[in-house]
């Protein structure tokens, strides 16, 4: 009965935290940037010409509150001044919305 009690108990909690679940994902096809974006003080992003389908209004979005994400979008600027491309995008998903966890450039 406990048994049965504690998976009950399991099953509910994962259909409870299941719409918050972030899912890592990749982008490998090259990308030029042709937009950048700054929200607050915490967020910034970009768009490229290719779009970005996997991703809601096709925006990459980059956390600003940690050092990983500052530096992402210092490489980010200097790829659409340079006219470098994006040629991997490691990001996570959370709902439509992607947040990149690294990204290399060429």
């Amino acid at each position: 009965m406990v048994y049965a009690l504690n998976i009950r108990y399991f099953l509910i909690s994962l259909i409870i935290l299941f719409p918050f679940y972030s899912v890592a994902s990749q982008i490998l096809e090259p990308k030029t940037i042709v937009r950048t974006f700054s929200e607050g003080s915490s967020k910034a992003g970009f768009y490229t010409s290719e779009g970005l389908l996997q991703c809601k209004w096709g925006i990459m979005y980059i956390d600003l509150s940690t050092e990983a994400g500052k530096a992402m979008f210092s490489q980010v600027l200097t790829a659409k001044s340079a006219g470098f491309k994006v040629v991997r995008i490691d990001y996570t998903k959370s709902g439509e919305l992607c947040t990149a966890t690294g990204l290399h450039i060429q």
